[in-house]
């Protein structure tokens, strides 16, 4: 039985890099007028979503008006690191979510 078509990934990567969220403005202007707390994890090997490109969304999310937390691991494993740094995403997220429903202020080790 054929389960997956490997050009399913041409599709994907080009969906990936066609896609912008603040086309015809800019991301900033789309946030505004949202009300949410966020935080942004990168990780300092990841290429595909390098950690420039994060920083920017922090960006956008403070020029919006958004409470955002900005957090990077280091880590060796590319892209792949989200799968594989369990450990240090679940400090960050649970941190991050003591924080937003408790009203903790949480320092952690990864924060930059």
């Amino acid at each position: 039985m054929k389960r997956f078509d490997a050009n399913s990934y041409l599709y994907i990567t080009k969906a990936m890099d066609n896609f912008d969220a603040g086309e015809g403005g800019s991301l900033h202007e789309l946030l505004r007028g949202t009300d949410a707390k966020v935080l942004v994890i990168a990780f300092k090997s990841d290429w595909l979503y390098p950690a420039y490109q994060t920083k920017e969304i922090v960006r956008a999310c403070k020029l919006a008006g958004l409470e955002a937390s900005y957090c990077e691991i280091d880590s060796t494993y590319g892209h792949d690191a989200f799968l594989l740094e369990i450990e240090e995403e679940t400090h960050l997220i649970t941190h991050f979510l003591k924080k937003v429903y408790n009203g903790y202020e949480v320092m952690s080790e990864y924060a930059v």
